[in-house]
């Protein structure tokens, strides 16, 4: 691949990656507003919710297959098409139950295009820049999901106009990675299509996976319940959520630099006792200024463990081998992200409501356990 493609693909890679995201950042609060408006509750609100995880779940280990038989370029347009239609049926068939099949759909479609770029960028990348590149995508996808509760407040919540502008959005993702048409990711038949032999060779960054879909998920529905039971108003509780989203975006960057330049697992350790300090300190500082500097280098740090694990998958495997523990790794993050909330939120009630971020720091203290337990990666599994 030549530098001037390489370039196009990059580009257009995040320019479809970052509106995809900022497509989920809309309408995941906006489902469950209009939800919240027809009087359910919370527990009925996130198993709603719950059904795109599991969507994902299910699907991810089959797309390393797929893609091989009907090409990478070709899947992701169809699962983008699906996407712009499901969009459309939320508001078609506004009626709870069927949002129960339409986000398991959704689930589905939605994970495609993450995998495929993620193969995709990993491609691309030199193993002199991986970690910077992968660092410039999760930020991307962090923005655009930063965007997309902002976007909601042009569109109202209310009426067609949210779905209309989400499914034209989607459109515009399709418009981006058509620049690259011609530069698709390469899967060669080389390599395990399962996922599970590459839980057991690339356990740590697996487990990366896990441990960032259970925090970043716990965080983003939590953090401002947690807010407003600390004593502050809603406005404040969201100003958290925002620093948090800000350091997930501006320090991926020289996260990924740094997992270039020293051992990606040393990263995974350093994020790991961030993550940890970040939990303990956070009930003592939440009166403090000090909290804001606190939840900006914490945000990075969640977002973090993700860009490393990329990273490190990307620095072992090739083809359809990294399709598979790429696979492997959304599979992980998305039983992460169906776990952790019910567990954190439990702990916010047994401990009302630092539980949270005692529970969100015993993560952070399970992937150190961890880290320091595993010797090293084992050997990539055989074809």
């Amino acid at each position: 691949m030549t530098g001037r493609s390489r370039t196009r693909s990059l580009v257009a890679i995040i320019g479809m990656i970052g509106v995809v995201g900022l497509v989920f950042g809309l309408t995941a609060p906006l489902l469950n507003l209009l939800l919240e408006r027809q009087g359910m509750s919370g527990r009925m609100i996130g198993l709603n919710g719950a059904m795109t995880a599991l969507g994902a779940l299910i699907f991810t280990p089959f797309i390393p297959s797929i893609a091989l038989r009907v090409g990478p370029f070709r899947l992701l347009f169809a699962t983008l098409t699906a996407t712009a239609l499901l969009l459309l049926a939320f508001k078609l068939f506004d009626d709870y139950r069927a949002w129960f099949a339409l986000r398991f759909l959704m689930g589905i479609a939605v994970v495609v295009p993450f995998l495929i770029s993620e193969i995709w960028i990993n491609q691309i990348a030199t193993p002199q820049n991986r970690g910077r590149m992968l660092g410039i995508y999760a930020a991307c996808i962090s923005a655009g999901f930063g965007t997309g509760p902002l976007l909601m407040q042009v569109t109202g919540v209310g009426g067609w106009t949210p779905f209309v502008v989400a499914a034209a959005l989607v459109l515009v993702a399709m418009g981006a990675i058509s620049m690259a048409r011609g530069d698709s990711p390469y899967l060669d038949p080389m390599g395990h299509k399962s996922p599970l032999p590459y839980v057991r060779a690339a356990p740590l960054a697996i487990l990366a996976g896990l441990m960032y879909g259970a925090i970043e998920t716990g965080i983003f529905g939590l953090l401002p319940v947690y807010g407003v039971r600390s004593g502050f108003g809603e406005g404040m509780a969201a100003t958290q959520l925002t620093v948090i989203a800000a350091g997930n975006i501006l320090l991926q960057y020289p996260v990924g630099w740094l997992a270039d330049k020293t051992p990606p697992r040393r990263v995974l350790m350093l994020c790991a006792v961030t993550g940890v300090l970040g939990g303990a300190l956070l009930p003592a500082l939440k009166d403090s200024v000090l909290m804001w500097p606190l939840l900006f280098v914490w945000g990075g740090t969640i977002t973090g463990m993700y860009t490393v694990a990329l990273t490190m998958l990307g620095q072992k495997y090739t083809g359809l081998a990294l399709a598979s523990a790429n696979a492997a790794l959304i599979v992980a993050y998305n039983a992460g992200a169906m776990g952790g909330p019910p567990l954190l939120g439990q702990a916010m009630d047994l401990v009302d409501p630092d539980g949270l971020a005692y529970g969100l720091a015993g993560f952070f203290v399970i992937f150190l356990v961890a880290n320091l337990l595993v010797p090293r990666e084992r050997s990539a599994p055989s074809a």
